[in-house]
């Protein structure tokens, strides 16, 4: 049996090795561009504030005028540095706008984690994409995977212009999660394997004030509690039979309590980080097919 630490370091490796970036680095810099274009793709750098601080990211435009159907993505904890390619890249060329950012405390975002501040950054991140030209009123989906699950559910549970939400292998209960051990050997992996990922993790008193907030905060944002509270609005789970992290039993726990119109996906031989092309490929082709069938902005 695999250790979660031993699991962590493997997936993070996966996430973050070279290969994961080639496809980036080998067509376009966006590094010192404000506008840049992957045909038919459009990318524009972007930014917004959230609490007095910055979040920084990136919206991907499909081909065409609009205005687009959107999308706000929400990464995992911490998620891949490489927020463009993947499901956003293949979301865009099915005719979704997205916007891909990362949350403070992460990478190129000011300031230092929370789950509160997650909910908030995700809350100014809908208010961003809805304030772009090239979006379509009539509200938008979160979609968020492993973590980013638990942040646009209990995002989702706050805001009504939430008009649907999609979750891949989404972290299900935060109460328990926050108080067992996965959380400090994720934080020593993230330090060890990709510290510039996060930031304050290198200082211990900084790492333990991170996560008394989290004990705090999981008292309010928990999926188990906040699935409820989506009432009418279409959710769709994603999961995998393989998934070592997410289990297949805690998933279709939380989508039984979950109120109607929802929908379950079980991917066979899927994986955390999608590892297996097949599966990935199965997993990205639901998550389309369901957006176009259950976006509120998009045509039926």
């Amino acid at each position: 049996m695999i250790g979660t630490t031993q699991l962590l370091h493997r997936s993070m490796r996966a996430l973050w090795g070279s290969e994961f970036h080639s496809f980036y680095t080998s067509t376009i810099d966006i590094s010192n561009m404000s506008i840049e274009h992957m045909s038919p793709l459009r990318i524009l750098k972007t930014w917004f504030e959230s609490a007095g601080e910055i979040v920084r990211g990136h919206l991907v435009l499909p081909e065409g005028d609009g205005p687009f159907p959107g999308v706000c993505k929400l990464h995992g904890l911490p998620g891949s540095p490489d927020q463009l390619s993947g499901i956003a890249t293949e979301m865009a060329k099915a005719g979704f706008a997205v916007l891909t950012f990362d949350f403070r405390g992460f990478r190129s975002s000011d300031g230092l984690f929370s789950i509160a501040g997650e909910i908030e950054d995700a809350k100014n991140a809908i208010t961003h994409l809805l304030e772009f030209n090239e979006i379509a009123s009539g509200g938008v989906v979160l979609y968020g995977a492993s973590f980013g699950g638990a942040i646009a559910i209990s995002t989702a549970a706050r805001d009504l212009r939430a008009g649907a939400v999609a979750v891949r292998a989404p972290v299900c209960d935060t109460a328990s999660f926050a108080h067992s051990s996965r959380l400090s050997e994720l934080f020593a992996s993230i330090d060890e394997v990709a510290p510039e990922d996060m930031h304050g993790l290198n200082d211990k008193s900084t790492r333990e004030d991170i996560i008394r907030r989290i004990i705090i905060d999981v008292r309010t944002f928990n999926p188990m509690q906040d699935i409820v509270r989506i009432s009418s609005r279409p959710l769709l789970f994603v999961t995998g039979d393989a998934d070592e992290l997410i289990l297949v039993e805690d998933v279709r726990r939380l989508f039984e309590r979950a109120n109607e119109p929802k929908v379950l996906h079980v991917v066979r031989g899927a994986d955390h980080i999608l590892s297996d092309e097949r599966a990935r490929r199965e997993t990205n082709e639901i998550i389309i097919k369901w957006l176009k069938e259950n976006h509120p902005a998009a045509e039926k």
